[in-house]
């Protein structure tokens, strides 16, 4: 009798060469680049900004440029050929009259330096932009289980990446693991449901304030 032929294995990276996650992998690679901002609140490593003063001043600059390029962007011909031209599928369909993702980054993070002391702020923002990040790169790859719109293998993907951040935290002296990893719980939910609030709001402020409780207590 002639032997069955082989069950072929999965091509487990087969998602990852698809045009939509590549799509996706560039829109969210600079998203989790964006992690030199929670760095530098956590370790000053430059002369200027330092304290919470001059962050202020420093994340309103950014903040207000970064509204104005928007307003162009959505507003102006030109400027909106320029960004259809050169960023046209990083740039998702409802950033296409909205502010772009980057601008609710510095807006969630002169919101936590305001409301929070500068280390659980830089804490706050790192979860905000490991969790989300990996979360939509998992998601898109290899979400199965949809749950509230979402994945939850993605859902997974950004829990593990918290988790990680939780663990440097910690290392670093910043907040203790017990905190870190309910922060990461925290931000892991509310990534998860459908609260009409920006990810990148809704993820910084919800764990920073939980991290605001965890520690003072």
């Amino acid at each position: 009798m002639p032997s069955a032929s082989p069950t072929p294995r999965p091509d487990l990276l087969g998602p990852l060469r698809t045009k939509g996650w590549l799509t996706e992998a560039q829109r969210k690679a600079f998203h989790v680049s964006c992690i030199v901002l929670p760095l530098a609140l956590l370790y000053e490593p430059l002369p200027w900004p330092r304290g919470r003063g001059e962050w202020r001043l420093f994340l309103l600059g950014i903040l207000l440029a970064a509204v104005a390029l928007d307003v162009l962007r959505i507003n102006h011909h030109r400027v909106r050929s320029f960004f259809r031209r050169f960023f046209g599928e990083l740039i998702r369909e409802h950033e296409g009259f909205n502010l772009l993702g980057s601008t609710y980054i510095v807006l969630a993070a002169l919101l936590a330096v305001e409301i929070l002391p500068q280390p659980l702020a830089g804490a706050a923002l790192g979860f905000t932009i490991l969790g989300d990040g990996f979360a939509a790169i998992v998601g898109k790859a290899y979400g199965r289980r949809r749950i509230f719109n979402k994945t939850v293998e993605g859902c997974l993907g950004g829990l593990a990446a918290c988790l990680v951040w939780a663990g440097f935290l910690a290392a670093g002296g910043f907040v203790p693991i017990t905190a870190g990893i309910l922060a990461a719980l925290v931000a892991s939910l509310v990534e998860l449901l459908p609260i009409p609030l920006d990810d990148n709001l809704g993820i910084t402020l919800a764990a920073g304030y939980a991290l605001k409780l965890l520690v003072s207590t």
